[in-house]
């Protein structure tokens, strides 16, 4: 399997995502989204009625096509490991319990910025920038200085230095 040993190049990834998001628009004027998705697998599950929608076999389909990935590559190591979270010493030593915390309050805080922006980065980065909608152009450009913002002050917080 070394053909998946490797990322997929960006020249190919893109057409194809771009190819994907056109196709989407231009079928059914949908939109791509890993928040719709999450909530259509949500909803679905609660109440099965019928055949799932799309979205949910695309929510599916991502979790199960990172598994696959994982496991075609050797890659597949379960671990309680946080990676640059243990090097900053956050949760490192303090058990099972701080890290489910952490993650616990990271997908809070991940959800309520996708709810309050009304969708997720992917499909405000992806599918609202496309389109020029200012709000996902606001949104997407919030996600990116947060996103900056935290990466940068975390290791402070966490270390009192700089990275």
């Amino acid at each position: 399997m070394h053909v998946l040993a490797e990322q997929c190049p960006w020249y190919v990834a893109g057409p194809l995502l771009a190819l994907l998001v056109i196709g989407l628009r231009w079928c059914g004027n949908l939109h791509l989204g890993a928040l719709g998705s999450f909530v259509a697998a949500e909803s679905w599950i609660a109440r099965p009625r019928g055949l799932p929608s799309w979205r949910v076999f695309f929510f599916v389909g991502t979790i199960a096509g990172g598994v696959a990935y994982a496991l075609a590559t050797g890659a597949l190591h379960a671990t309680f490991a946080d990676g640059a979270f243990d090097e900053m010493g956050l949760v490192a030593g303090r058990g099972l319990a701080a890290r489910a915390a952490l993650l616990a309050g990271a997908g809070v805080l991940i959800g309520f910025g996708a709810r309050t922006a009304g969708g997720c980065t992917s499909g405000h980065g992806v599918c609202g920038v496309a389109q020029l909608s200012a709000g996902s152009i606001a949104s997407t450009a919030t996600f990116v200085m947060v996103a900056v913002l935290v990466a940068r002050l975390l290791p402070i917080a966490a270390l009192g230095v700089a990275r």
